[in-house]
């Protein structure tokens, strides 16, 4: 199971999570994600803080950021939230799309090599049985 680090964007910089937590995809790490700020932010009035100037960042076990939850995504209920793991889906149809272009490549390539090989195999039969023909000494079998 991969592994997920929720980094908090705070006004002051960004405080790393360093254990980070296995966790099934992405969108199961956005989800938790959005179910944890409502109580951080409860948390942070108490405190005197702002929790719509926060955000989640969301990391992979390599470090790069997936994506950004800011806190005001959940909290300001008249804002419209965007599709959970979107930026990652759009990446993973990205390199889908390259990897399906590479493949379709490699296919006509082949298949330009195969028609050249059976253009070739036609014209040494088309030989064989020109010299068979001529043969004299070659007789019905």
């Amino acid at each position: 199971m991969p592994r997920f680090h929720f980094h908090l964007q705070t006004p002051d910089g960004r405080e790393q999570d360093e254990d980070g937590l296995k966790i099934a995809d992405l969108e199961t790490a956005y989800l938790d994600a959005c179910r944890a700020i409502p109580d951080m932010a409860a948390d942070m009035i108490r405190r005197g803080q702002q929790p719509m100037r926060f955000a989640f960042e969301i990391a992979d076990a390599g470090g790069q950021i997936l994506m950004e939850v800011p806190f005001s995504e959940i909290l300001d209920k008249t804002r419209r939230p965007r599709q959970p793991a979107q930026a990652a889906r759009k990446r993973r149809a990205q390199e889908e799309i390259a990897r399906t272009e590479r493949l379709c490549a490699a296919i006509e390539q082949n298949q330009r090599a195969l028609s050249a090989t059976l253009q070739t195999t036609r014209e040494l039969m088309a030989r064989a049985r020109k010299v068979g023909a001529q043969n004299p000494w070659h007789g019905p079998g």
